[in-house]
């Protein structure tokens, strides 16, 4: 097969590239890269007025399967990454039973050779991801485990914690952390803030409840030596930690949620249960200073921390309400609104935060993630950068729909996803052919 994509404005932050040229893709792979090019094809996509860039890599999110493919499965998540234009994600650890198990690794590895799209097992850090007993790591990572994750339970047990960052450091294994402190809490999911108070909630996280945790889990890694990623922080003092444990350490890293570049705590009161998320939302000064991390380079990664949930569960009280949100097909369009469009990124900057940081921390590159290089596999997204569209019930893709963006203008929509060479998705709304 012989694909041609015309006329669009490359952008490859690992090549330097922001020029208008045709990429020719053959038999899967990129055969070429320049001006005009005139071979015959089987097929041309004009991509004039459309922004062409490497395909966009997420690292954590959850397909739930096996084990609560009712929320989502292997199948419906990687359409919904596909139309959120990503081709490589690494799957989060909200399994049952927990990727603590080889069966649970070896389901994922025989059934992703299907999809649609590049997926790559998790592994968990702990037994049953309970933080209890160390996983057989090794035994994991044999199977085909990609990095290492206990999913959103942070590991209270510091000295398993440090056993777990060097075993992957000794199996040449990322791992990834998530940081808070559950000290008397009752309620995730939602800080303990005015509004909890207005919203009646005892027991709410308490709001150093990140950092606190953070700083020993940055010690430990600076420690050990591991290679980390410090996943989802959400507050000004986690940035300021970042900043400053970043100086002397090339093997810390640190990724942050697109809904918490746009939502604060203020969405409980709005869109409900919706906004009951992990890690908890915010205040304006912790949004703000988010985005001027990601500016400085303090923040590696945009992740759309996606996170099915049924409706069902959502519409329980707040404090029982089920916590989390999908996003894979919403972080482009957040991140074209707020980084973009309202805060002076480039899409450069953007798609290195979606696409090439993720792809180079998580060693993906060699499966052809994270730039447009010749002789790589294809895996591309095609968007058009001006487009604004609303997150709608009926056009959401995965198969759980809580999202509290539901009713709000996105900008930036993904019009083709190609992955390893195939079209994989089309935007039904497309005019040009």
């Amino acid at each position: 097969m012989r694909v041609l994509i015309k006329n669009g404005l490359l952008i490859d932050p690992k090549n330097k590239i922001k020029e208008k040229l045709d990429v020719l893709i053959v038999d899967k792979l990129i055969k070429n890269i320049s001006k005009n090019i005139t071979e015959e094809v089987d097929h041309i996509i004009d991509a004039d007025g459309f922004i062409v860039s490497p395909g966009f890599v997420d690292i954590h999110a959850n397909f739930c399967d096996p084990g609560v493919t009712s929320r989502e499965d292997l199948k419906s998540g990687s359409i919904s990454a596909a139309k959120g234009g990503y081709t490589h994600v690494i799957l989060g650890t909200e399994n049952k039973p927990a990727p603590s198990e080889c069966n649970v690794i070896d389901y994922i590895v025989k059934y992703s050779n299907i999809m649609p799209i590049n997926l790559y097992p998790s592994g968990a850090v702990t037994e049953d991801r309970a933080g209890e007993d160390l996983a057989d790591l090794q035994f994991l990572s044999n199977h085909g485990a990609y990095e290492f994750f206990d999913g959103l339970r942070p590991i209270e047990d510091k000295q398993l914690l440090k056993s777990a960052m060097l075993k992957s450091k000794s199996l040449s294994k990322i791992i990834s952390i998530y940081s808070e402190n559950l000290e008397k809490v009752k309620v995730r999911g939602i800080l303990d803030t005015p509004i909890a108070t207005s919203l009646s909630i005892k027991g709410a996280t308490k709001i150093t409840s990140e950092i606190d945790d953070l700083k020993e889990n940055v010690n430990l890694a600076i420690e050990t030596g591991a290679k980390v990623d410090f996943a989802y922080i959400s507050s000004k003092e986690s940035v300021e930690l970042a900043r400053e444990s970043k100086e002397n350490n090339k093997n810390l890293f640190f990724e942050t949620q697109a809904l918490s570049l746009i939502l604060t705590d203020k969405s409980l009161k709005t869109k409900g249960t919706l906004s009951k998320v992990l890690p908890p939302l915010r205040s304006e000064d912790d949004r703000v200073a988010l985005i001027r991390g990601l500016k400085k380079g303090i923040i590696d990664i945009v992740s759309s921390n996606h996170m099915p949930s049924l409706m069902v569960d959502k519409e329980e009280k707040m404090k029982d309400a089920s916590i989390g949100a999908i996003g894979l097909e919403m972080t482009l369009g957040i991140c074209g609104k707020i980084l973009y469009d309202k805060n002076g990124f480039s899409w450069n900057d953007i798609i290195e935060k979606i696409s090439y940081n993720p792809a180079k921390i998580f060693e993906l590159e060699k499966y052809g993630a994270g730039s447009l290089s010749i002789g790589l596999p294809a895996n591309v997204v095609i968007f058009d950068p001006k487009e604004k569209w609303i997150v709608n019930v009926d056009n959401i893709a995965s198969k759980s729909k809580n999202s509290p963006l539901i009713g709000e203008e996105l900008y930036g929509k993904v019009k083709y996803t190609i992955c390893n060479g195939k079209l994989v998705y089309k935007d039904i709304n497309l005019i040009k052919e």
